[in-house]
């Protein structure tokens, strides 16, 4: 997920569903997701929902006892478990809580329903279901986050229903899933001559035994096309074996100019040798990951390739990134994307808007030691009546971006000073898990409307600044909207306020943007010294933090605000007040959550007026 530049998925998944199923993996039942919760293909969870109930069924290659549940963070402590097996023709399944590590004890209130059991040559098979929510304080909450889901097993039953044998350190294991995704049904695909299917491949690419973490760069030329088409679907391509290997794979559209010769040339991402003009294939069009299957767009809207003159690709960049966590071999691999595309035209064009805060050290800045620093990128009013030329949009599907030290992203939506629903949020974000999600419900933006999108990052392992930029020790904090109709806005960002926060935490009250790097002009104390520098010096207090934050990103922003063709809107680089918002959004309370936080996404209201802000930004 490193290209970050986005979605940099890791990325993405589409749906969490398989397209092949190996025999051995045969669900009992019609599910419409499914995932592997390990890297070899030994657990298999398959599942099913409604508004109110869960349905599990866990394939493992043991014919002993099976252990499936959810984790706050991927560990054992404070997990929502069951725990089955089959002996002697009976299945046996128990709800637990592990409180910490070591053998989860059973639950006072069994809210796992058993449906059925059994046993082949090689797999024991436990299918089950409980409630969404089951308002037992021992039970975890199944979310739209992306839920920790944690698997162990052993090759022994059990005795009893305490005293399990340990399962040991290669039977157990953790998968970041998207449980609660939405699984649309597939379209119609034309037939014959009107179905076109281009594979853009890796071309024997050597993945290196000695790390762990490749990301891998492939540059194509689109084929030539005599007129438009719409792409209508795309999967991917994984080279028999490499299932564990691959963890996700994006396609970046290229700005015009780039040369031809450019055509196959491949690089390990993000390296220094990597020509200028294709670090800059930056807008994302095909995101995969891990787990995922096909990806259908809506029947009524296609991604238009074959129109350059408008704004279609001509040169893309592939991101491959390869996960080798036990250094195991060098791989050659040979995998990518196969996409579908068709002289039949849909009604509608399909595009990605990328919106939150431009990806640059000016967009985004981030104090260390902190547990949850909150940087806000907004997609104003101007910006999107600018691009949009007075025309809605339906959003279909997105993708949540950020890099390691993200922990919860969301973006909300306002109509003037009202706040309509967020329209995506993961409160349990994972770098690693980085999948385009259909939405339960599509979401229609107005040329008025507002867009905010919140990350929060937890920096409590880091002892420096952390800035926005392309590497993932950098920061970015973008959020890839699936929409139709394509409009002429395919970036809408702000930067922070760079002088307010300086002056908020550090009494910087004068930055001199002549010199690079950054330094201070004053108070006299600073003079001559690098901003960064004097950030770095900073105990950063919880005061210092919560000052810096306000300053930085809840009082002023500027405006990032691009057009297809690469030029600006009028917009562009204008600095607005944050404006109030009249009426926050009340979240959703379930029966369960009588004392539940109602101030959960409510929004502090700084009034003031532009003039004064004006006033403060010293280097306008």
């Amino acid at each position: 997920m490193h290209r970050d530049r986005h979605l940099q998925l890791s990325a993405v998944l589409l749906a969490v569903t398989l397209c092949v199923v190996d025999g051995f993996v045969t669900p009992t039942d019609t599910y419409t997701h499914n995932a592997a919760l390990d890297d070899f293909g030994k657990v298999h969870l398959f599942w099913k929902y409604d508004d109110t109930t869960i349905t599990f069924e866990v394939h493992a290659e043991t014919l002993g006892y099976v252990g499936f549940g959810i984790s706050p963070n991927g560990g054992m402590t404070n997990s929502d478990i069951v725990i089955g097996w089959v002996k002697d023709g009976n299945t046996y399944l128990k709800d637990r809580f592990a409180s910490a590590e070591g053998e989860p004890g059973i639950d006072d209130q069994q809210d796992y329903e058993l449906i059925g059991g059994m046993e082949t040559e090689t797999h024991t098979v436990l299918t089950f279901s409980r409630k969404i929510d089951t308002c037992d304080e021992k039970d975890r909450v199944v979310t739209s986050d992306t839920l920790r889901l944690i698997y162990a097993y052993h090759a022994d039953d059990p005795d009893t229903e305490t005293g399990l044998p340990y399962h040991g350190a290669e039977q157990r294991g953790a998968r970041s899933v998207h449980v609660l995704g939405v699984a649309p049904a597939e379209p119609e695909m034309p037939t014959g001559d009107d179905l076109l299917i281009y594979e853009f491949l890796n071309p024997n690419v050597t993945i290196p035994h000695h790390q762990d973490t490749t990301y891998w760069c492939q540059a194509f030329k689109i084929p030539p096309l005599d007129k438009k088409h719409h792409m209508i679907k795309y999967e991917p391509i994984i080279q028999e074996g490499h299932e564990a290997l691959v963890h996700h794979i994006l396609i970046y559209q290229c700005r015009s100019g780039v040369d031809e010769g450019y055509h196959g040339f491949g690089h390990e991402c993000y390296s220094p040798n990597m020509p200028a003009n294709l670090t800059q294939c930056s807008s994302t069009i095909v995101a995969w990951a891990i787990g995922g299957g096909a990806f259908y767009l809506p029947e009524n809207a296609g991604f238009s390739l074959g129109d350059i003159a408008n704004g279609d690709p001509d040169f893309v960049v592939m991101e491959t990134h390869y996960d080798n966590p036990l250094y195991k071999d060098t791989f050659i691999d040979s995998s990518g994307i196969r996409v579908y595309y068709t002289p039949i035209l849909r009604e509608n064009d399909a595009a990605i808007l990328e919106i939150g805060n431009g990806v640059s050290a000016f967009g985004q800045f981030i104090p260390p030691g902190a547990s949850d620093f909150t940087t806000y990128g907004y997609c104003s009013q101007e910006c999107l009546q600018e691009g949009s030329a007075d025309t809605s949009i339906t959003v279909f599907a997105s993708v949540l971006h950020s890099h390691l030290a993200g922990v919860k992203l969301l973006t909300r939506h306002f109509r003037g000073g009202v706040e309509l629903p967020m329209i995506a949020e993961d409160n349990s974000y994972d770098f690693n898990l980085q999948e385009m999600r259909h939405l339960k419900e599509s979401v229609v933006i107005q040329p008025g409307d507002r867009l905010l999108t919140e990350c929060t990052y937890n920096t409590m392992d880091r002892s420096t600044m952390t800035f926005g930029g392309l590497s993932t020790k950098e920061e970015m904090c973008l959020h890839f909207l699936y929409y139709y109709p394509r409009i002429q806005l395919p970036r809408c960002e702000s930067n922070g306020i760079l002088d307010l926060a300086m002056q908020a935490c550090c009494n910087v009250t004068k930055i001199d943007y002549e010199t690079i790097p950054l330094t201070v002009l004053e108070p006299p104390q600073y003079a001559g010294q690098r901003v960064i520098d004097v950030l770095n010096a900073q105990e950063w207090t919880q005061e210092q933090l919560d000052d810096f934050e306000t300053a930085a990103y809840q009082l002023a922003y500027q405006n990032v605000c691009e057009k297809s063709n690469t030029e600006n809107h009028p917009s562009h680089y204008t600095f607005k007040s944050v404006p109030e918002v009249t009426e926050p959004l009340v979240p959703e309370v379930s029966e369960c959550e009588s004392s539940a936080d109602s101030n959960k996404y409510q929004w502090t209201s700084f009034v003031m007026t532009f003039p004064i802000l004006l006033a403060m930004l010293v280097f306008m």
